[in-house]
């Protein structure tokens, strides 16, 4: 809570000092502001002298681009171009919408406003600057949203000597830029759904002679509520997928995985097996994810620990297990690791081999302690402790391991610290080894 106090003292000084007022909605996207770079200061003075200073910076929900500041090269010419998102706090200029400012630098690298045109909502959702198709320059798409972040728009625009110009628009839930068919070409996947009708559609779009075209489409299951996560990344096999996490009615979450093969979009969870989606379902929050930085993306299923059969599923103390599986060609899931993961400690700690149903875990209620256990029949009867994971302060490292324990991974502030009590083989290294840090 310190280390959040002195970041936001210190963001709305830089405001101040800027003469860029906080207004209404200003302390959107706070937390992930970074402190103005020397760069990034150079372009707030020339913004806030085309536009005034009674505005407050818009920063994108989600992607790769945080910042209101987007610095890249949109166009042929060498040098960069920046994009600044912004709101006009006094009624006589706020259009209810998000500002867009385009700003170039001259031949003196000094940077200039050129363009400035409203958004498409008051949110911006997410920005990407891809090239798409055999385009030999960047296009620049943008995602807006409303402010319930429910409706979602998103709009590509090509930029060319100080003129930018939309080319095309359309509603999505979920929009990524990938080449999903392997090719060497980025295309748009979206998901979106149909407000008269509530079914949901995949679809690839791809950039040709300019100009944006359907490539293919195909239906996504029926029963969903939202689309809570997507993820792209690789298959098993190494294939280009969109993995989709959606909740339904019931409250659960399932995946779909929309691929590319035969000239066509596959959604083997719609087109093969409801079976197949079925086997996804697990509570909320676990959501799939490149638990390892390979590449291939994990859907998690979930398992009562041993000893936790009986609980009821909304008992706040019964245990899980995490099955991580991988999506085969075979129109399967294969189950990659075992473990638990602890969702608000940002972590999942993989079972060393041999561990299995052989091991369940309970919470030291005392210390906040993740402990392992040898199971035994029954949770009582399961005394024999094998190892204790606990997150804690990085200033606490010293006091802990005065008391055995050793740090297995840390992470900015956070150190995840290790008391192995039997080994059997255990050793930190294995800890290390098994330890994936999630946030």
């Amino acid at each position: 809570m310190k280390r959040i106090s002195v970041f936001v003292t210190s963001f709305l000084m830089i405001l101040a000092l800027s003469g860029c007022s906080i207004g209404q909605g200003g302390i959107d996207g706070l937390l992930s502001a970074p402190k103005l770079t020397e760069e990034q200061s150079e372009i707030h003075e020339t913004l806030i002298k085309n536009v005034g200073n009674d505005i407050s910076l818009k920063y994108p929900k989600s992607g790769e681009y945080r910042s209101a500041f987007v610095v890249e090269n949109i166009d042929n010419e060498p040098t960069d171009e920046a994009i600044v998102f912004f709101q006009y706090n006094d009624p006589e200029n706020d259009t209810g919408t998000v500002m867009v400012e385009i700003l170039d630098q001259n031949k003196d690298s000094e940077w200039q406003s050129v363009f400035e045109f409203p958004g498409a909502g008051p949110v911006v959702d997410k920005i990407e600057i891809k090239e798409l198709g055999v385009d030999d320059r960047p296009s620049i798409i943008i995602g807006y949203s409303t402010l319930n972040l429910e409706d979602k728009q998103f709009q590509i625009y090509s930029y060319d000597e100080g003129q930018i110009s939309s080319i095309f628009t359309d509603n999505y839930s979920v929009m990524h830029i990938i080449d999903l068919n392997g090719k060497g070409h980025n295309d748009i996947i979206t998901v979106s759904t149909d407000t008269e009708t509530g079914k949901s559609t995949a679809s690839l779009l791809r950039s040709e002679n300019g100009k944006i075209v359907l490539v293919d489409s195909i239906a996504m299951t029926s029963g969903t509520n939202a689309y809570v996560s997507s993820v792209i990344g690789k298959t098993a096999d190494g294939s280009s997928a969109l993995f989709v996490d959606s909740t339904k009615s019931t409250g659960i979450i399932q995946t779909e995985v929309v691929s590319y093969s035969y000239e066509r979009l596959q959604n083997p969870m719609v087109t093969f097996s409801n079976k197949l989606m079925e086997s996804t379902s697990r509570p909320s929050q676990y959501l799939s994810k490149d638990i390892d930085n390979d590449g291939v993306v994990e859907i998690p299923e979930t398992i009562a620990a041993p000893g936790y059969e009986s609980y009821d599923d909304s008992d706040s103390d019964k245990h899980y297990l995490t099955s991580w599986k991988v999506y085969k060609d075979s129109y399967s899931l294969k189950e990659k690791y075992t473990g638990y993961y602890k969702i608000a400690d940002g972590y999942a700690f993989m079972f060393p081999k041999g561990w299995g149903d052989k091991v369940t875990v309970k919470t030291d209620e005392a210390t906040g302690e993740t402990v392992f256990y040898k199971y035994n029949k029954s949770l009582s009867q399961s005394v024999e402790e094998l190892l204790r994971l606990k997150v804690i302060d990085i200033d606490e490292i010293r006091e802990y391991t005065k008391d055995g324990y050793e740090v297995a991974k840390s992470s900015d502030q956070i150190a995840y610290i290790a008391k192995i009590s039997q080994t059997d083989g255990l050793n930190i290294d294995n800890v290390k080894e098994n330890l994936y840090l999630t946030d």
